[in-house]
């Protein structure tokens, strides 16, 4: 199916629409605008795994410490480096042989906010994408019965996991070693950047070409399609074009029609953080700005490509103030003090037999049904989604759910359930089922 489809999605982008003569003085930018890219005032933990700054200090020592790896030779922060944006400056990782792994190393700042990890999202959660790269035998190799016991060996890191898991016996596991380093990751956060003091009223933080470039963005170009936002993303995965015969989370969902999709990622601190894209193929902003413009295949050339990525000219001085907007997302401050914010799981108080899917959300978002009792799910976008529930007691997979199909979901017994859209992960559909309607 060849898709040409342009979407902007939601009333406030549509606001954004009229866009400054490039190389002009630039127009004020609408406040409703800015507000939706200004930084949140809490970090989101889950309730499973709540925020304590013994967990957290405990994760960043773990984060640092070589004894990870199977040959006591490379930590976590070997390839996530701190002064490179928590990457590793190279066009894919390195293996432990030292031969290139497949794709570029991902960040982790800002993970808190994020719903899938690894470029095709195949972890559901920190936690679960803690323990990956530390077990694969080309990245860190290392056995966790064994870590686990060489750890134990050490008396001062025993007694700060029993602070860190004063309720866990014993308190130094697998698990624990997880929890930990997902708790710390939550905590880096990308520092504030002078589109941060932009967006909060200062109006003289970012120069004209960057205000050019946020209109560009928000406008014409159409970035914001996929990097909404303050992290500038909106977690979901898309083909953009980039050649190659990685599946990405196609191969993860078993479906086809997403081929060649990664997850987007955050444009927070990108100067730090070349090259660029999920194989390193693009060495400096400018060429990333060119591959939208530019770029093969176009639309008409693959099918899998996203109905999110616009067909668009952009004169030279355009694509500079582009570029400029996207510096001025380059920290050059610290992040202010986070208060950690427990999620609690939501409540369903809806009892409705059809949910909506729309601008990448389902409505409403928590839902009552009956043991047995169809839900109906309409893709009411112009957006393909998938429907998706991963629980012991119950899984369920929709497939490719084009716009204008309904998929139903039936639940064999009572409890609390997840479904979330495997395209844009981010669209999560609590399902709260019950004996009675």
């Amino acid at each position: 199916m060849m898709r040409l489809r342009y979407i902007l999605g939601g009333a406030i982008w549509a606001a954004a629409l009229a866009v400054a003569v490039s190389g002009g003085p630039a127009r004020a930018a609408a406040p409703e605008l800015l507000e939706a890219f200004q930084r949140p005032d809490s970090v989101p933990f889950p309730a499973t795994n709540p925020y304590s700054p013994e967990k957290a200090a405990l994760g960043e020592r773990l984060f640092f410490d070589a004894r990870l790896s199977g040959a006591n030779d490379r930590s976590c922060a070997s390839c996530h480096r701190p002064d490179a944006g928590f990457e590793d400056g190279l066009p894919t990782g390195k293996a432990i042989d030292g031969s290139a792994l497949g794709r570029r190393v991902p960040t982790i700042v800002n993970g808190a906010w994020q719903a899938r990890f690894f470029w095709d999202g195949r972890a559901a959660s920190l936690e679960a994408q803690a323990l990956g790269p530390i077990q694969n035998p080309r990245e860190m190799d290392q056995d966790l019965t064994d870590l686990v016991a060489e750890l134990r060996a050490d008396d001062d890191l025993v007694a700060a996991f029993a602070e860190a898991f004063p309720d866990s016996e014993p308190a130094l596991t697998a698990e624990t070693i997880a929890t930990a380093l997902a708790t710390y990751e939550r905590t880096v956060i990308s520092g504030l950047a002078p589109f941060d003091r932009w967006a909060a009223g200062d109006a003289d933080a970012v120069g004209a070409a960057a205000k050019r470039g946020f209109d560009l963005f928000t406008g014409k170009a159409g970035c914001v399609s996929c990097h909404s936002g303050w992290d500038f993303t909106d977690g979901a995965f898309h083909d953009i074009g980039l050649a190659g015969d990685d599946r990405g989370r196609g191969e993860i969902l078993d479906m086809p029609e997403v081929d060649h999709a990664f997850k987007t990622p955050t444009l927070r601190d990108l100067p730090k953080r070349g090259p660029f894209m999920h194989d390193g193929s693009l060495p400096t902003l400018a060429a990333v700005v060119d591959h939208y413009v530019d770029g093969t295949p176009k639309p008409a050339e693959r099918p899998t490509l996203s109905p999110d990525l616009p067909d668009i000219t952009l004169t030279p001085a355009e694509r500079a103030d582009l570029v400029a907007f996207l510096e001025s997302l380059d920290a050059d401050a610290p992040p202010p003090p986070f208060r950690a914010e427990t999620l609690e799981p939501a409540t369903a108080t809806l009892s409705v037999p059809e949910v909506s899917q729309r601008d990448k959300t389902f409505a409403p978002g928590a839902v009552k049904v009956a043991v047995g009792q169809p839900l109906r799910i309409l893709n009411d976008d112009t957006r393909d989604h998938n429907v998706r529930v991963d629980d012991p007691r119950h899984t369920a997979n929709s497939g490719f759910q084009e716009p204008g199909e309904t998929v139903e979901l039936a639940f064999p017994e009572p409890g609390t359930y997840h479904a979330f859209c495997g395209i844009h992960p981010r669209m999560e559909l609590v399902v709260e089922v019950v004996d009675e309607p």
